[in-house]
């Protein structure tokens, strides 16, 4: 591990470690589970310099795209800190550090505040709204997703109409055609719809989904912290 690295995991583990975030095995993510979605908290490197970005975000443990569910994509956030370069001062990149930590902090309460699925929602409405309608793409998905979730099926059916809408008119980009696209439409029609025919079943549909991401999840060595308990709704 090179000595800004150290410095990093050192900063993170002072601020972040102590309000229940863990490491993600060796790398410069930490994480703040949270049932139905994850908060990561990632000192992003540079393929030029060395330092470090910060980024906070959400992911939801409901599936995606195959490529996207073993890995932990922005459903919610963005890069909060831009580059800081390890000029190779280290007390005064330590300093940095801990600033970009404690911004990752603050991030990571006001998003513990998902817990609260009405809350949740709210945001992810406002979110969508504040995107042009030719932008969006799995915003409404996730909104769909999280209306299943807490039982509020017409409004569900209603995103989820409006995501396959939007996923099936996006299959080309210029003249180039995007097989995952209409590969994941193919699944929301065969996998997902079905399962649309009441609120109870909806609802156990993406349960089953966040219990089969997490349960992969928890099968890596690199998130042996991870909450090992079955979600339940409360």
């Amino acid at each position: 591990m090179q000595q800004h690295d150290k410095i990093i995991n050192m900063a993170a583990k002072k601020v972040l470690a102590p309000q229940g975030l863990f490491r993600q095995g060796t790398s410069r993510t930490w994480l703040d589970d949270n049932g139905y979605f994850i908060i990561f908290v990632v000192f992003d490197s540079s393929n030029w310099s060395k330092g470090s970005y910060l980024g906070v975000g959400i992911d939801f443990f409901w599936e995606k795209s195959e490529s996207l569910n073993d890995i932990f994509a922005y459903s919610y956030g963005e890069r909060e800190k831009e580059f800081c370069e390890y000029s190779g001062n280290d007390d005064e990149f330590q300093t940095k550090m801990e600033e970009f930590a404690e911004v990752g902090l603050r991030k990571v309460i006001e998003y513990r505040k998902f817990k609260d699925m009405d809350y949740a929602k709210k945001c992810l409405e406002q979110k969508v709204s504040n995107i042009p309608e030719n932008r969006r793409f799995w915003e409404v998905y996730d909104l769909a997703m999280i209306c299943f979730l807490m039982g509020d099926f017409e409004n569900g059916i209603n995103f989820f109409e409006n995501y396959l809408e939007i996923l099936q008119g996006s299959f080309y980009a210029g003249e180039v055609f995007i097989e995952w696209h209409e590969t994941f439409y193919k699944h929301c029609i065969h996998h997902i719809k079905p399962y649309l025919r009441s609120k109870e079943a909806a609802q156990k549909m993406v349960l089953d989904m966040i219990k089969r991401r997490r349960n992969y999840f928890n099968s890596k060595p690199s998130f042996k912290k991870m909450n090992k308990e079955i979600f339940l709704l409360h």
